[in-house]
């Protein structure tokens, strides 16, 4: 999955808080896929690969349908979460934080 330009630098930017965090996505049905934050500071790019990570500090799961309307700005990703939609296991803080980068339209 290809993340927009304009989340990909919002996560440029959360790395500073979070360095070398792996996020994993969960879409079951479609592809998963995982984006590992770059160290603060550093110009490497954000890594984004089909499957699984090991260990990752946060785990999404929504359909891909959500996953696109959330990318597109056309549903937020508090509200998605708050209608069951998007599911989280993991760290709560940084969950939180990937809701504010996905802003709605």
């Amino acid at each position: 999955m290809q993340l927009p330009e304009p989340i990909i630098e919002r996560l440029q930017r959360l790395s500073c808080l979070h360095p070398l965090t792996r996020v994993q996505f969960r879409l079951p049905d479609a592809s998963d896929f995982y984006v590992i934050l770059p160290p603060c500071g550093e110009n490497g790019p954000l890594i984004s690969r089909f499957g699984q990570t090991d260990d990752p500090r946060v785990v999404l799961e929504m359909s891909e349908r959500t996953l696109d309307a959330i990318l597109g700005g056309t549903l937020s990703a508090r509200h998605a979460f708050l209608l069951g939609d998007l599911c989280y296991t993991g760290d709560r803080d940084l969950a939180a934080a990937l809701a504010d980068l996905f802003p709605v339209a």
